[in-house]
């Protein structure tokens, strides 16, 4: 084989190479399936939520948060149900009242005046003015109405959220001291990072510690008429893992009773999930879940005041 016919083939196959190599980045660049996808994590993750049913099949809830058997509900009558099976986005629940009548259940209606008020807070408020503290775990998350997403990490709309709650609460001559710390990204280590604001803020001695959230589920579940007004309405949650957890339950209870008082409809019930939510750090502190996703950020904000009512009631007694 002489030197011309060698180049020739060598030359060809560089040729063929070249397509191939072309052929390859073309089909690359433009294959559906080569494209970006959607995130099907963490937004999805948010906008999914968990239905859970009583024996008899009726819904109790439809929440966003993670459900765990042996996981706690107080409904907004009142009740208390206790996790007893999980399947993927469905639960099933039944009245702990008839499982274990011993342990005080709480299915009668209760009242701000039923409910003591816990002593680690009277104390203090006796001795110092009122003083309440106002974070964001979960700092990304918004209203789609208002930003046309969920989310949106280290500016979420439930920063506003906080900042209607702090404002009524000043205006009862409560001190406030909102962190606008972001804590993103919205993951399992969030709770984490908040756990350092929280801490300096616990510096401070306040009388309450609220984590300002919003849900995931379907707006019929959060949306409600208070006044005339349309309004979203609040869940109360509280981690079931920590030693503070009977201190943090009362409280609940009487802003809870507080705002059934005052408000009715406004208050969904209390959640009692695994974990702790920081709250083993203090015996006053709450997670406050206002509206879902569907809602506007203007009905959280009315939700939010009309729970300053409540917990103006209750810190001020």
């Amino acid at each position: 084989m002489d030197t011309i016919t060698k180049r020739y083939i060598w030359l060809f196959f560089a040729v063929l190479m070249a397509l191939m190599v072309g052929a390859y980045v073309i089909n690359t660049a433009y294959s559906p399936q080569s494209k970006p996808q959607p995130s099907n994590d963490l937004n999805s993750q948010r906008a999914s939520y968990v239905t859970i049913r009583d024996s008899e099949g009726k819904v109790i809830l439809e929440t966003g948060i993670p459900v765990y058997e042996q996981d706690e509900y107080i409904s907004e009558d009142n009740l208390h149900y206790v996790i007893i099976s999980v399947s993927g986005r469905n639960a099933v629940a039944r009245k702990k009242d008839m499982e274990k009548s011993e342990l005080n259940p709480i299915s009668q209606k209760l009242s701000a005046a039923s409910i003591s008020y816990p002593h680690t807070v009277e104390a203090q408020a006796l001795l110092n003015p009122h003083h309440v503290v106002i974070y964001h775990t979960h700092s990304d998350e918004s209203f789609l109405p208002n930003s046309g997403r969920p989310d949106k990490p280290g500016d979420g709309d439930i920063f506003q959220v906080g900042a209607a709650l702090a404002e009524s609460l000043t205006k009862a001559g409560i001190s406030i001291h909102h962190s606008y710390n972001p804590h993103d990204p919205h993951d399992i280590n969030a709770y984490h990072r908040s756990r350092r604001t929280v801490t300096q803020l616990l510096k401070e001695r306040p009388d309450a510690v609220f984590d300002i959230h919003r849900d995931s589920a379907p707006l019929s579940s959060y949306a409600t008429t208070i006044n005339g007004i349309d309004t979203a309405r609040v869940m109360i949650v509280i981690g079931r893992s920590n030693p503070n957890l009977n201190p943090n339950l009362n409280f609940a209870r009487s802003i809870k009773a507080a705002a059934d008082d005052l408000h009715p409809g406004l208050m969904r019930g209390i959640y009692m999930g695994r974990g702790d939510y920081n709250q083993d750090l203090y015996p006053t502190a709450l997670i406050f879940e206002v509206g879902t996703e569907s809602n506007s950020l203007d009905a959280a904000q009315k939700a939010v005041r009309y729970l300053a009512d409540a917990i103006i009631a209750v810190i001020g007694s």
